[in-house]
C-alpha cells in the first residue's frame, strides 16, 4: 500500500507546483497532500511496532530470523495495520467524502458545483486532520520568501527543485512550507481479525429501505 501512496501523493504535490490548477481544486488537492503522507506515516508506524516487538521474542542470535528486505516488510502488513490505514481513510470519506470527490468524474459538473463539493471535501477533512494529528509548518516563515539553507539542513524536511548547485549554502525562495505532525491520535479500532471488514471497506453501501 506505501508505494500507491507515495506515487499518488508526488503525482497530487508535482500538480499543485508546476501544474496549472484551478482555484477550486487547490483546497481539496492540498488536503489530499496532507492526508496522504498521514496514511504512509500510520503505516510506518505501526509495522515499525510490529517489527520491535518480534525483534524482542528471542535475544538468541542463533534463533534469530534474517531481517526482511524493506519492500517484502511493507507487501507483508498485518491485518491491524491494514485496517488502521483504512479506516482513517474511512474517516476522511466519512466527514469530508474524500473518496467521493477523488474517485468521481468531475469533469462533467461545472465549476460551482465543484467548488460547493471542494467546500464540503476541505471541512471534513479538516475536521478529521485535527482530531487525528497536530499539524505544524516546517518552516517557520513565510511563503515566497528568501532562504539559505547550511549543508547540514534536513534533507527529509526540506526538498530542492530548481537549478540546485553540488553544495551548500543553497539559496532559493520558499515555495511552499511544508507540514509536519508532532503527535498521533488515532482511533482506538477493534481487532481486524475479528472484523476483517476493517481492512476492506472504506465506505459500506447505503441501501434505503421503503
Amino acid at each position: 500500500m506505501t508505494p500507491v501512496l507515495t506515487l499518488f501523493t508526488i503525482a497530487i504535490i508535482s500538480t499543485l507546483f508546476f501544474g496549472s490548477v484551478p482555484a477550486e481544486f487547490q483546497q481539496p488537492m492540498q488536503i489530499a497532500a496532507i492526508a496522504l503522507p498521514s496514511l504512509q506515516l500510520i503505516l510506518q508506524m505501526l509495522n515499525l511496532g510490529r517489527r520491535n516487538t518480534e525483534s524482542t521474542v528471542s535475544e538468541d542470535p542463533a534463533q534469530r530470523q534474517p531481517e526482511q528486505p524493506a519492500a517484502a516488510i511493507v507487501a507483508t502488513t498485518s491485518d491491524e495495520t491494514d485496517a488502521a490505514v483504512v479506516q482513517f481513510l474511512a474517516r476522511l470519506q466519512e466527514k469530508g467524502r474524500l473518496v467521493d470527490f477523488i474517485m468521481d468524474d468531475i469533469a462533467a459538473y461545472d465549476n460551482e458545483s465543484v467548488g460547493a463539493a471542494a467546500r464540503i471535501v476541505h471541512q471534513g477533512c479538516h475536521e478529521v486532520l485535527h482530531d487525528c494529528f497536530t499539524i505544524e509548518a516546517i518552516h517557520e516563515g513565510e511563503e515566497m520568501e528568501p532562504v539559505s539553507l547550511a549543508d547540514t539542513y534536513d534533507s527529509t524536511a526540506y526538498r530542492l527543485i530548481g537549478k540546485v548547485p553540488d553544495s551548500a549554502p543553497f539559496n532559493g525562495l520558499v515555495l511552499h512550507r511544508g507540514w509536519k505532525t508532532t503527535q498521533v491520535k488515532l482511533p482506538q479500532l477493534a481487532s481486524a481479525a475479528d472484523n476483517p471488514a476493517l481492512r476492506t471497506v472504506i465506505a459500506p453501501a447505503e441501501v434505503e429501505i421503503s
